[in-house]
């Protein structure tokens, strides 16, 4: 009966040294994990602030261009103008010295 006893006693023991170092594991992996999402939070943070100002520079590169573009249809527009413009003076001065 004494030896089932010590058994017993022994038992508890490890099953007390087990549930300590499981207890010790978590308290280990629980930090690692906290540091490793916050790490992929920080990363995706990064990577998103990137994103935007990449997105920044695109849209006034896209809008710096667009201003060109515009400015040259204006410089046409108005030289095409000027020229219909030349065409009819022209035109009605023919006309007026075709009638005198």
């Amino acid at each position: 009966m004494k030896k089932h006893s010590n058994q017993g006693v022994l038992g508890a023991v490890f099953i007390g040294l087990g549930c300590s170092l499981a207890a010790i594991g978590i308290a280990m992996v629980i930090p690692a994990a906290a540091d490793w999402s916050l790490s992929f939070a920080d990363r995706a943070m990064r990577r998103g602030r990137e994103a935007v100002g990449s997105a920044a520079d695109t849209l006034a590169e896209f809008a710096g261009s667009a201003s060109q573009h515009f400015d040259t249809a204006s410089k046409a527009a108005k030289a095409g103008t000027v020229k219909a413009a030349s065409a009819v003076e022209h035109a009605a001065r023919q006309v007026r010295e075709f009638a005198s």
